[in-house]
């Protein structure tokens, strides 16, 4: 007589590819993957502007959408955009006006080597595109929805 034994193993919970991994958990990724990209890691590549300006965005998005420290963090850089944009006496561009002209920044400026900058403009755009709402805010709120629901949300 053959016997078939099945054994217990936890499976995919929704979209929890990663097992329990919470939002925060996502946001410390971002933060260490941007830094050791910017730093010249052998596995997470930031090579020209464009990568570097998405993953601030994207790390941005997600330390706003972790709250606490991060989301302190996040805002404080986003307040720092902000005034640069709305500060120079001529006038006040709107949180979204501020958003688009830093993304415009780091996307059409010629950075050469230094891919900080693109990154941490990006990062100060997600902030106040979050905060924006419409145009702006929509990629911003599609990211957060899909990490909210990779983590369980």
């Amino acid at each position: 007589m053959h016997t078939t034994t099945q054994l217990a193993a936890p499976g995919i919970n929704g979209m929890q590819l990663l097992g329990a991994v919470t939002v925060t958990g996502f946001a410390a990724m971002a933060g260490v993957c941007l830094i050791a990209g910017l730093r010249g890691s052998d596995r997470i590549k930031i090579q020209n502007k464009d990568q570097a300006l998405i993953w601030g965005f994207i790390t941005g998005t997600l330390w706003v959408a972790a709250g606490g420290t991060w989301a302190d963090f996040a805002n404080g850089l986003g307040d720092v955009g902000k005034s640069a944009t709305t500060d120079t006496g001529l006038g006040d561009p709107g949180p979204g006006g501020s958003a688009c002209l830093l993304l415009l920044i780091a996307w059409a400026w010629p950075w050469k080597k230094r891919m900080i900058w693109p990154a941490l403009l990006g990062l100060m755009g997600a902030v106040l595109a979050g905060q924006a709402g419409g145009i702006p805010g929509i990629l911003v709120t599609l990211i957060r929805s899909v990490v909210a629901k990779m983590a369980g949300g």
